[in-house]
């Protein structure tokens, strides 16, 4: 039996889904999160140093706690293979500029008849084959498909030209927006120019059936802003929040410290 992604059926129902962001060495983290109620871990092996062991253990981390395991990476077709096969439930592709990069994510995501990856059950992907009953081989890939989410990064200008073929596929769950690279890719013109392409791919992706991410680090009070526009996944980074609640945290302290006529 092929386990149900939570997340993927929640944004797909029309509701939202909330997620952690983490490097592959915080599988601490990733527990954490699953106990405060979180929906979903991405998993970050874009931008950190890794090893593959550690993306597998915030991986297990993730199911023991409830949480759908979505890794987020570069377009590398053995390696999306090798983490779903770990179990993943889900990929982040980084740096998605067009419709041949979405062919090769597929490829190599999804099983026939909607991709080309290798039919393997014999690891934790598959229960260790516990999951596949005889003769249902050509079941599990079908449901394995169904339940696998795909999610795609546009954060370069070429992506954002491109955007409605990217958006033709039917096996895209989700889109998300990096704003700071789109910007570098663009030369960083002014912020209102950014923001507008940023509306533009809100607005053109929730009208083709995708579920919009985007990594929170605003106040929940601004939150209703980014709900109201259209967005429905929002990833927070606990070093975001350590570094803006630890610097507030100093400032009030330090201020009842002097009140008091000490230095701290």
């Amino acid at each position: 039996m092929v386990k149900p992604n939570k997340t993927k059926a929640k944004v797909r129902a029309g509701g939202v889904a909330f997620g952690a962001s983490v490097s592959p060495h915080e599988a601490g983290l990733v527990e954490l999160a699953g106990l405060l109620g979180f929906d979903y871990v991405v998993i970050d092996w874009e931008h950190y140093l890794f090893d593959a062991r550690m993306v597998e253990e915030c991986i297990r981390a993730a199911e023991l706690r409830g949480l759908t395991p979505i890794v987020r990476m570069q377009n590398n077709p053995e390696r999306i293979q090798h983490l779903l096969n770990a179990g993943a439930q889900g990929v982040l592709i980084a740096r998605v500029n067009d419709a041949n990069d979405v062919r090769a994510i597929l490829a190599a995501a999804k099983f026939h008849p909607e991709g080309k990856r290798t039919v393997f059950y014999n690891g934790r992907g598959g229960d260790f084959g516990l999951a596949v009953a005889p003769g249902e081989s050509r079941q599990w890939t079908l449901d394995t498909n169904r339940e696998t989410l795909i999610g795609c990064i546009i954060e370069e200008i070429t992506g954002v030209n491109e955007l409605a073929n990217i958006l033709a596929f039917p096996e895209i769950d989700m889109i998300h927006l990096g704003p700071w690279d789109l910007a570098h890719s663009m030369g960083w013109p002014p912020q209102d120019e950014v923001r507008d392409l940023g509306d533009k791919i809100v607005s053109e992706a929730t009208k083709a059936g995708k579920a919009m991410s985007t990594t929170w680090g605003g106040s929940a009070d601004k939150w209703s802003d980014a709900l109201a526009k259209g967005y429905r996944m929002f990833t927070v980074s606990p070093r975001g929040y350590f570094k803006t609640g630890g610097a507030q945290f100093l400032r009030q302290v330090k201020e009842i410290a002097a009140s008091k006529g000490m230095t701290a």
